[in-house]
């Protein structure tokens, strides 16, 4: 057989060194949350912040992992090498009952290039009582009156102090802020409130808002409106100019 009896051939193959490697340099979550609050949500994002270090352009994988549970999302971003850029993850994660541990990582393939964690702690949610005393509970229209009560914590019953209260009346078909006041050292509230001028009964409301960890809460009552508080004065007016009217008579 000749030596020459085979025909030369050739291939060629491009290899790349290196790769686009992702260096997390921000991961902004929310500081609490109740359970139960979206974690992630369309309106209300998290934050990863991401820088190329690698040595080529190209995707860098993304994920959020719940340390104590499971991966909540997976993402990627395209960046030239050094470049910096922000994705911002929707998981719609539900806060659990617990302080929610997450991390953030940049990887490729089965090789983590970077990650940060951070903690939305769990706010456990105070129940409040609010109470509520009118004084006079009925008043004449334009008159001045009062919204006094206390505000507690119920699982000690304590006073909570320096809380905003707001003085709420129901008129014309709407509730209507009509004065605010805050808490004293031992929780009371006294919010002085101008009567409405029309005559009727009035529902009148305190609210307290709510501020973490503390729940909103809300009690009601009734104030009467009317001008029978003036009838006495003329009542004596009238005894009064009778007894002028007598004596008079007397004296002739």
């Amino acid at each position: 057989m000749p030596a020459n009896w085979y025909l030369p051939s050739s291939a060629t193959v491009t290899l790349t060194v290196g790769v686009a490697k992702g260096e997390i340099e921000h991961f902004g979550v929310p500081v609490a949350a109740e359970v139960g609050d979206v974690i992630g949500s369309v309106t209300e994002p998290l934050a990863i912040g991401v820088r190329n270090v690698g040595s080529l352009a190209g995707a860098i994988s993304l994920r959020i992992r719940d340390l104590d549970g499971a991966t909540i999302w997976t993402g990627s971003i395209t960046l030239t090498i050094n470049q910096y850029d922000y994705v911002y993850p929707t998981p719609a994660y539900q806060m659990p009952a617990r302080d929610l541990r997450l991390r953030a990582e940049a990887y490729h393939g089965t090789v983590v290039d970077s990650s940060m964690d951070k903690t939305v702690t769990l706010i456990i949610v105070v129940d409040t009582e609010i109470t509520l005393t009118l004084d006079p509970v009925g008043i004449e229209p334009g008159a001045i009156y009062h919204y006094k009560g206390k505000l507690t914590r119920i699982d000690t019953d304590e006073g909570l102090a320096a809380m905003s209260i707001i003085a709420k009346r129901y008129e014309l078909g709407i509730w209507k802020d009509v004065g605010s006041g805050t808490t004293d050292t031992g929780g009371n509230y006294d919010i002085s409130v101008t009567a409405p001028l029309d005559i009727g009964e009035v529902l009148c409301e305190a609210a307290f808002p709510g501020v973490v960890p503390f729940a909103a809460s809300s009690t009601q009552a009734s104030l009467g409106v009317s001008m029978a508080v003036l009838e006495p004065i003329w009542a004596v007016a009238s005894a009064a100019l009778g007894i002028a009217l007598i004596m008079l008579g007397y004296s002739q």
